[in-house]
């Protein structure tokens, strides 16, 4: 009785699953659409990331630059090698104040569609 019940319960199950033939690759299709989308937005962030930080670099750099000059360790206008420095880091200067106290820059760097704003601070501490 048991064997017949097993068998039974084999045909059964083995109906059941004639169906299912060709799940297999839509599931995966599915699993790599969805990886293909998470890769292409993970681009995306790490693009932008990566845009801030060559930005931040840059007001930096443009800000150091302007507070050399500033101090009158280097001579000619602070705002000028600012920008000077900026557009070495492929950014422009947007703003830009220089005392011989401290030099506050503002750059913005384009990434297509994006625009990038860093500022920097350079000077005496606080």
């Amino acid at each position: 009785m048991c064997a017949a019940r097993h068998r039974w319960l084999a045909r059964r199950w083995t109906g059941a699953l004639a169906g299912e033939v060709g799940a297999g690759s839509t599931l995966a299709l599915g699993i790599i659409g969805a990886t293909a989308a998470i890769a292409i937005a993970l681009i995306g962030v790490v693009g932008v990331f990566a845009a801030h930080t060559a930005a931040s670099v840059a007001a930096d750099a443009a800000a150091l630059a302007a507070a050399d000059t500033a101090s009158n360790r280097i001579p000619g206008d602070a705002c000028g090698r600012a920008k000077v420095v900026a557009s070495l880091h492929q950014a422009s200067l947007q703003a830009c104040t220089a005392t011989r106290i401290e030099s506050v820059v503002t750059v913005s760097r384009d990434l297509g569609w994006f625009t990038i704003t860093a500022s920097a601070r350079a000077g005496l501490p606080r």
